[in-house]
């Protein structure tokens, strides 16, 4: 088993971004599987922000029970203001999941009443670039790895919307 999780309740619908986390029960999957993730047209994600692999059809591997995927997703373009549906399918050697979760896509001016999901935002401060034994790429070359510094508040404040949705990792 599985679930599924937004880090927000809405989303813009023009250059908006969110983060879905797909968290795997302990105890349930026991060997490699395949993570599938299904878009609403108009909506796009990242690779996996865990560093795991992904496989020539788009699937995320996972080969450990307590392994979980942080993807970000996002539009690049306007898309119509509706409730989507993204669906999350959970390949297994014995069998195949699927759970599906909405996600209201508004205007700007909407956004201010969207809800935060702060188990998602705290997963999302947590997480660290992927270590390597060898720190290189594919092709050899060295991989720096740069956390970025928190900045102390300045004197300027953020606004409203910025205190509200400002996700710091």
């Amino acid at each position: 088993m599985f679930d599924i999780q937004l880090a927000k309740s809405k989303m813009e619908n023009e250059e908006g971004m969110n983060h879905l986390w797909i968290r795997l029960v302990q105890g349930e999957q026991r060997q490699a599987s395949e993570v599938q993730i299904q878009l609403p047209e108009g909506i796009y994600r990242s690779p996996n922000l865990n560093g795991l692999t992904e496989n020539e059809r788009g699937h995320i591997v996972v080969d450990a029970p307590d392994q979980d995927v942080l993807l970000e997703i996002y539009t690049q373009t306007a898309v119509p203001c509706d409730e989507m549906t993204i669906v999350v399918i959970l390949h297994t050697a014995e069998t195949m999941i699927r759970k599906d979760i909405t996600i209201q896509v508004v205007e700007e001016e909407e956004m201010h009443t969207a809800e935060m999901n702060e188990h998602v935002v705290e997963r999302i401060k947590t997480l660290r670039p992927p270590s390597s034994a060898s720190n290189q790429d594919k092709d050899g070359s060295t991989i720096i790895y740069i956390q970025p510094k928190k900045l102390e508040k300045s004197t300027s404040e953020y606004s409203h919307l910025e205190k509200n949705y400002r996700v710091d990792y």
